[in-house]
């Protein structure tokens, strides 16, 4: 068992800690094997050394501290019953990352009286009117004065106080979902960039306030089914020197409401309110230096420091981090390759390694990947309340596997959670994918026969027998792909690999989660965001034409692609609707109709 540097500040790191202590409750380091004895049984921090006590009261546990990972010591935990290692996270850093991403969920204060110290500092000036004694009422704000103290101050009363062109608060709404560069929209409302960009700041605030208003009530909805489809996406950002022809390099985690189509969360690595400078001060005077100490004992685990970013950059031979998926390959190849690729990460998880071209943000801080997936799994599973069944489909990808199984497996070992992964044949040309759809359906029509049902339940029921045939076969879970017997334009080819199996399931059951897999949803919401967004619209690229990439209607300040992200969010879930006139919200439970524009631009907490 390894021990901290004598150097560290670091309080939690102190003594003999093997582990990060649980953080407000929370714990993530456990085992993620599901049907192990000790899946989802929380690592003790700290455990006896030696012989253990005759009357039973050594803190033990069934883990030990792995350092196998060959880089830095004491990366993962080791479960003695499976014989499995997880990698070791911060609990204090995810929570802190959750607390940032959810955010927008909490109450906004309401202002009160200005006087430190007035009794009437924390009585609203809306819900307590009586405390206060209005001198003016003008357009946009009241004048008014403290009857406690006698201060006298202004308040906003309408979410436009002080725009000098409210009227063409909904023109850039409209052009920023519908694919406008700002000189495009300036050229529509003939405003100026700065005042372009202080209305895209607005109807971020304004989104993040409606939505926060809708969604903190979302768990309250008893649902009986919900299925999650999760994945991630690559942007690339312009550089904005010429000194430093070097691109940053973003990727946000999505997860989207199967059956209704709502867009529960659309994360990005990047926190705009801290400053880069401070992180690393941190970390000089907290001891942390990459491959020495543990990261998950650094002052903040979530963020990439500038050496740390810069030394995993100097070992990679890329100029940038291409995607696997943008390879011309078949299903079976791409499975490999992306087992092969997820083995050669600098570290475990690190999905979000820098290359060579790459560079941290001029502003703000890139965060690591991996604590916001899994703060974004924890916010997800807040979101959606208890229901009683869910389904989780995701890509081929580590770092989504060890989010949702961490913040689901209690309820994946009671059996209310079916994970899966899914893959499919990603460049065919339409003709391709329509002589495929069409050559199915003999062998469909045929399974209908053979179990003597329709044809869903005749494709569970197939899909149950290859499963359970796989499964005695091969011992190890990764190598258990079943085919899925019915190909569609979307997803051609699919191959699903079952993520839950704890040992207790039926193979019906199991076979009704895999012909339900797809990533539909997801990829279409990102087909979207690409064809909708025009600071988003370019490809990430593949290993054979990366390079310096620079678009000059792709964006320049990181800040405007997470803005950007939420605005389309919020149209798509709220105002986007189909060709019934039905939102996403709305068969999520929170709309009754389509959701107008202006009453976003106008949504006001206190009326």
């Amino acid at each position: 068992m390894g021990r901290k540097s004598n150097a560290t500040r670091y309080r939690d790191a102190g003594g003999d800690l093997r582990l990060p202590p649980a953080h407000g409750g929370l714990q993530v380091n456990a085992c993620r094997t599901p049907g192990c004895p000790n899946f989802g049984v929380e690592a003790l921090a700290q455990v006896d050394k030696g012989r253990p006590k005759k009357d039973g009261t050594s803190r033990r546990d069934d883990y030990k501290a792995n350092g196998d990972d060959g880089n830095t010591a004491d990366q993962k935990l080791f479960c003695k019953a499976c014989r499995k290692a997880a990698p070791i996270k911060s609990n204090r850093a995810i929570a802190e990352e959750l607390r940032r991403i959810s955010s927008y969920l909490d109450p906004i204060p309401e202002p009160g009286c200005p006087t430190a110290g007035c009794e009437n500092e924390s009585v609203g000036v809306f819900a307590g009117r009586q405390a206060y004694r209005r001198k003016a009422k003008l357009k946009t704000s009241d004048r008014l004065i403290c009857k406690t103290c006698g201060a006298e101050f202004s308040v906003a009363t309408k979410p436009f106080h002080r725009q000098h062109k409210p009227h063409l608060n909904r023109s850039v709404f409209v052009e920023i979902v519908t694919k406008k560069s700002v000189r495009g929209i300036g050229k529509v409302t003939e405003l100026n960039p700065k005042a372009i960009y202080d209305k895209v700041d607005f109807i971020y605030e304004q989104c993040r306030r409606f939505v926060g208003a809708r969604e903190a009530r979302a768990h309250r909805i008893d649902r009986k089914y919900i299925r999650l489809c999760v994945d991630r996406q690559d942007y690339l950002i312009n550089w904005q020197s010429r000194r430093t022809r070097k691109n940053v390099q973003f990727t946000s985690i999505c997860t989207v409401e199967g059956k209704t189509g709502y867009v529960l969360g659309h994360n990005l690595n990047y926190d705009p309110d801290v400053n880069q400078v401070d992180i690393d001060d941190a970390a000089k005077v907290n001891g942390d230096r990459f491959r020495v100490s543990r990261s998950y004992f650094n002052a903040h685990p979530q963020y990439w420091k500038s050496d740390e970013f810069h030394l995993v950059a100097g070992m990679r031979r890329e100029e940038i981090r291409a995607s696997v998926d943008e390879e011309p390959m078949g299903v079976e190849d791409l499975i490999r390759e992306k087992d092969r690729d997820q083995r050669q990460w600098p570290m475990s998880e690190m999905a979000d390694y820098p290359c060579r071209d790459n560079q941290l943000p001029p502003d703000g801080v890139m965060t690591h990947l991996d604590y916001t997936s899994y703060a974004h799994a924890m916010l997800v599973r807040r979101l959606i309340g208890r229901p009683r069944y869910i389904d989780v489909y995701m890509d081929q990808d580590e770092v989504l596997r060890g989010a949702y199984i961490t913040a689901l497996n209690w309820r994946i070992a009671l059996g209310d959670v079916d994970m899966a992964c899914v893959q499919f044949h990603k460049h065919m040309d339409i003709d391709m994918k329509r002589g495929l759809a069409n050559a199915c359906e003999p062998l469909l029509r045929g399974l209908e026969v053979v179990y003597g049902s329709d044809r869903e339940e005749a494709i569970s029921r197939h899909m149950a027998h290859l499963y359970g045939r796989q499964k005695t076969q091969d011992a190890d879970w990764r190598n258990r792909w079943v085919p899925h017997p019915k190909d569609t334009l979307n997803e051609p080819e699919r191959r699903i690999l079952y993520l839950a199996d704890t040992g207790d399931k039926d193979l019906e059951d199991i076979g009704w989660t895999l012909s339900g897999a797809t990533l539909a949803p997801v990829d279409t919401y990102f087909m979207q965001i690409r064809r909708g967004l025009q600071y988003l619209e370019r490809p990430i690229p593949s290993h054979t034409n990366a390079g310096k990439l620079y678009y000059g209607y792709s964006a320049y300040d990181p800040r405007r692609v997470a803005q950007y992200l939420e605005i389309f969010r919020v149209y798509t879930n709220y105002i986007k609707a189909d060709a019934k006139g039905i939102t996403p919200a709305m068969r999520f439970g929170l709309a009754r109709g389509p959701v107008k524009f202006e009453d976003i631009l106008y949504f006001w907490p206190w009326k």
